[in-house]
């Protein structure tokens, strides 16, 4: 688990300097809409490191899949992200650097940081303590994280609403993981939820809106259903 740790280190290190470099130097703060652009050689880095160091130690951190996984919590709530992740693409669909730099970065974004903190450190954790617990731990770190956006330019007021937003989320990936075993789908769902968020493509429609906010309701309830499912076990494979 020092190991473990010890990257997880690293990840927020150069996610650090990469922000300060970026607002700092560049003058281009965590808001600018050229932001992804030229964070994206930091991205490159942090998703390489995560998937790097996940395949070298896969043995250690992988789920044991002896139980059959469930997937009617993930199929609830993910697909509609999925589909609305696709509506906005197609929206905001464009032959430009702009358009694909935009999904490079989501993708990356879902890469690195599912990978470290769902793949790497909740895949660490649930070997030592209580799944639920894990999960827990797991998303505060995964909150933790966001609060160096105050490196990128972010008041300490939006910086404190992301890391709660974050620390809700991480708790659904994280069981969501564990109830799936297959970290493709805590990627994709957090690669879709960001380019929602950060494309605007459905900021107008107050439908989708609401929708979206019917989704994320949704996941509150699944997290809670499954945390506390989790806390009754002593593996992650027991079910």
């Amino acid at each position: 688990m020092k190991k473990h740790v010890m990257v997880l280190g690293l990840y927020m290190l150069i996610m650090g300097a990469g922000l300060a470099v970026c607002n700092t130097f560049f003058g281009t703060t965590y808001a600018s809409e050229n932001f992804s652009e030229k964070f994206l050689p930091v991205m490159f880095l942090l998703a390489a490191l995560a998937t790097c160091y996940r395949w070298k130690n896969r043995d250690a951190l992988s789920l044991p899949t002896e139980n059959r996984p469930g997937y009617l919590w993930a199929a609830v709530t993910i697909l509609p992200i999925l589909g609305l992740g696709l509506y906005a693409a197609a929206t905001n669909f464009s032959v430009s650097t702009t358009f694909f730099i935009a999904l490079l970065d989501v993708v990356l974004i879902g890469i690195a940081e599912e990978g470290m903190y769902r793949g790497i450190l909740l895949g660490g954790l649930v070997k030592k303590i209580n799944p639920a617990a894990a999960i827990i731990v797991s998303a505060a770190c995964f909150s933790l994280l966001h609060a160096l956006n105050f490196l990128g330019g972010m008041s300490s007021g939006e910086v404190f609403n992301q890391m709660g937003s974050t620390f809700l989320m991480g708790l659904f990936l994280g069981a969501i993981y564990l109830e799936t075993k297959k970290l493709y789908l805590p990627i994709l769902f957090h690669s879709a939820w960001d380019y929602i968020l950060l494309s605007g493509a459905i900021s107008d429609s107050s439908v989708l809106i609401v929708f979206l906010m019917g989704v994320s309701l949704a996941e509150l309830v699944v997290s809670i259903i499954l945390l506390l499912k989790f806390r009754k076990m002593k593996t992650p494979v027991l079910r």
